[in-house]
């Protein structure tokens, strides 16, 4: 395995990464870190373990298109490997996962995807084309623009405009703020800040997410006597939060019973949110 490994801020810098739970983006470091040449990492829970990362850190990177996961093998693999690392071929070692590689496809930025019948797989002679010459071992690399924020997600912004007065943004933020005030007995107005955050979160999801998220969480924390206080747009709109939200409602159903052991965690969210 080539020891060296490297990250692009072509995807750290984005906004999309940047929004993540510093525990997320720390788990991401590491998988890159601890991959094979290919980018494909077959001890994620041993990984998580040893950086004091969760499992809602993991479904993160998956619901944020970090990581591609395959479960029935126990493998994720970093999706955008390629644009990170490239290795010359003479200090290559090829992934011992071929079964998963043959699944997978390079598209144009240098990104893995799922692979569709129109495209050439990556297995054997899986290596990108890449500019061998070099004077210090460092492999010099040319990729092009990858896409990033909303297409991450396959989702197309609802807005018709950039306009934070634009009808359907209004309309959108107002249904969000009575569901709101509906589940908790709050009286929280529609005002441009509010506007701003739904705004910003309809990059990454689609309003009826949002909505979805709202009852998630209203029943999420149905044992929690302070639920109220803290459900409020300032928090449920925040851009960390939000994605932790929808990614636990995409992730497991909602707990219908009291846990005894979720008192730690209800503590931290009152301090996160204080």
């Amino acid at each position: 395995m080539a020891q060296r490994r490297m990250v692009s801020p072509k995807i750290t810098d984005t906004d999309t990464f940047l929004d993540m739970p510093l525990s997320a983006q720390a788990l991401y470091f590491h998988l890159n870190m601890h991959a094979d040449d290919d980018g494909f990492i077959d001890n994620i829970n041993t990984i998580k373990r040893m950086v004091g990362a969760s499992k809602d850190d993991e479904k993160l990177l998956i619901a944020k298109q970090f990581i591609i996961p395959f479960e029935d093998k126990g493998v994720v693999v970093i999706k955008d490997w390629r644009i990170h690392n490239y290795i010359r071929k003479d200090r290559y070692t090829p992934t011992i996962h071929n079964d998963i590689a043959s699944k997978l496809t390079v598209d144009a930025n240098g990104s893995y995807q799922i692979k569709n019948d129109d495209r050439v797989d990556v297995t054997s002679n899986s290596q990108p084309v890449v500019n061998q010459v070099t004077t210090d071992g460092i492999p010099m690399v040319t990729t092009g623009k990858d896409r990033l924020g909303k297409d991450r997600l396959g989702k197309t912004n609802t807005m018709s405009s950039s306009n934070e007065h634009d009808p359907t943004l209004s309309d959108v933020t107002h249904k969000l703020i009575t569901k709101i005030n509906d589940l908790s007995g709050s009286k929280y107005r529609v005002t441009d800040k509010t506007k701003s955050m739904v705004k910003a979160r309809l990059k990454d999801y689609t309003s009826e997410e949002l909505y979805q998220m709202l009852e998630y969480v209203w029943d999420d924390w149905s044992t929690w006597r302070e639920r109220s206080k803290y459900f409020r747009p300032q928090t449920l709109l925040a851009p960390s939060k939000t994605d932790e939200y929808i990614a636990k409602m995409q992730a497991e159903p909602v707990k219908k019973e009291s846990d005894p052991n979720d008192w730690l965690s209800r503590i931290t969210e009152a301090a996160d949110n204080a």
